[in-house]
């Protein structure tokens, strides 16, 4: 019967030992999706849309090429040679990026089952450009629970609606507001006063 035996290397043995195993540090891809995770984390705390499945597709474009040219030039993928991409993550949550589409209620079961009263919070949908069909909503952000119950309280007790603008309200209005801007063809006429111009 054989047994394996296995002996620490010592430091010598370690000095001059290379690992030709598979690739053991974090990919271009891995790396990606740590980062992919931090982006929407923030934008999740800010109550800002964030759109995951284009920066997903931007990556992925850019990842199948890499492979394919190491491919052509290895025979195979050397996963080291991918480099990372450079992302500008402001794009995918950008308001120039995203169109504004409504504000609907939803009842939150989770939070109505903690209350005599049924909650219904505020969801903000949104639409990234080149995504999904226009007018449609792809993405949504919710407030913060406690608007929602506050809201929910006063109306069951009879009272005043409390004016509270939660963050994902307050954040809206920069995608709100972009929506409400005349769009300019560059035929404008500009007026400038020569008094002005000196």
């Amino acid at each position: 019967m054989a047994q394996d035996f296995f002996r620490k290397p010592s430091e010598d043995e370690r000095r001059d030992f290379e690992d030709i195993g598979p690739y053991k540090k974090k990919g271009a891809k891995i790396r990606f999706q740590e980062k992919l995770g931090k982006v929407r984390l923030e934008a999740g705390k800010k109550k800002i849309p964030f759109f995951k499945k284009a920066a997903m597709d931007d990556f992925d474009e850019y990842y199948k090429e890499a492979v394919k040219k190491s491919l052509r030039i290895h025979g195979y993928v050397k996963a080291e040679e991918i480099k990372p991409i450079k992302t500008d993550w402001d794009r995918y949550s950008s308001p120039t990026q995203i169109d504004f589409i409504e504000v609907v209620d939803i009842r939150d079961p989770h939070a109505s089952k903690k209350h005599p009263f049924d909650v219904f919070v505020k969801t903000y949908r949104y639409k990234y450009h080149g995504y999904g069909v226009e007018g449609e909503s792809n993405m949504s952000v919710m407030e913060e629970e406690q608007y929602a119950v506050s809201r929910a309280r006063a109306k069951y007790e009879g009272k005043e609606e409390p004016k509270l603008e939660s963050l994902a309200e307050k954040n809206s209005w920069d995608y709100r507001e972009k929506a409400k801007e005349p769009e300019t063809t560059g035929d404008e006429e500009v007026k400038i006063d020569v008094k002005d111009a000196l």
